[in-house]
């Protein structure tokens, strides 16, 4: 096989909106793994919110490093230690909460938790009471309470920042951010299927997927054109775009099936089966 790496989304790819991963796509990975396949996890999700999903697939050491966190860090699975970051600077992060907050909207920021020992800071606005019951609810998380993200000297800065925001108004918000802080800041809106919540969020320029995988993939060398990439979402698009084989699930957007090289008619087990046998 000329692949040497499999990057896969989480949430619409390897598991549904339970976080559970059905006995057929472990099969299909575990398979992939046997054929000489490193198996990197590529998500938006935080180390405490995937590792679940990964102890499902009961991959085989060594253990490959897992993109967590829509690329803005990287960290072992069997430690949690962080290898890789991409953060936001205090002055931008400020900038961007003030926005936030000014839209009516808290701005929720994820720091390295395996660092710094918690895991988020949160600038409340209007919605806190909303965003507390559907975001903080559902995760054992630790959390502070600040009056504006703007991170002094030896506070951990940002890997992201995001809003809970009803759906209808998401796209608008993202769009609007996203020319404001043009150049500074990636920012888009994604639906978080297993919160059942969509967020507006925003990530250094220099934090993608694929700027992650291309970190994971250095140590062995391995080449872009080696590379499969598998996502379902606009935050999955730059590693659809990188890898050599960019994969797009049935029910992605148009514009990210648009981008890839195959759609995975049938499913991700299908996919992985017919990829082995040479299809």
């Amino acid at each position: 096989m000329k692949y040497e790496l499999l990057a896969l989304d989480v949430d619409g790819t390897l598991a549904g909106p339970d976080s559970k991963v059905s006995p057929e796509v472990i099969d299909a990975v575990a398979e992939a793994q046997r054929a000489g396949l490193r198996v990197c996890i590529a998500t938006g999700r935080s180390f405490i919110e995937t590792i679940p999903v990964w102890r499902q697939l009961r991959l085989h050491p060594p253990y490959d490093p897992m993109v967590l966190i829509g690329g803005a860090l990287v960290a072992e699975p069997h430690t949690g230690r962080t290898l890789w970051q991409r953060v936001i600077s205090p002055a931008l992060a400020a900038e961007y909460s003030d926005e936030l907050l000014h839209a009516g909207h808290s701005a929720i920021a994820i720091v390295d938790a395996w660092r710094w020992g918690f895991d988020y800071y949160i600038a409340e606005g209007p919605d806190a009471e909303t965003v507390h019951r559907r975001w903080f609810a559902q995760m054992n998380v630790q959390v502070r309470r600040v009056a504006r993200l703007a991170p002094a000297e030896g506070d951990p800065p940002p890997l992201r920042i995001n809003a809970v925001v009803e759906p209808a108004a998401a796209p608008a918000l993202a769009e609007r951010l996203a020319r404001q802080f043009d150049g500074r800041l990636n920012v888009h809106s994604i639906l978080a299927p297993n919160y059942g919540v969509t967020i507006v969020e925003a990530f250094s320029r220099e934090a993608s997927k694929w700027a992650a995988i291309r970190y994971v993939a250095q140590t062995d060398r391995i080449a872009p054109a080696r590379m499969i990439a598998v996502g379902d979402d606009v935050n999955d698009l730059p590693m659809i775009r990188g890898a050599g084989l960019g994969v797009a699930m049935p029910r992605a957007p148009e514009a990210v099936r648009a981008e890839a090289d195959r759609v995975a008619e049938g499913g991700l087990a299908k996919f992985l089966h017919d990829l082995l046998a040479g299809a």
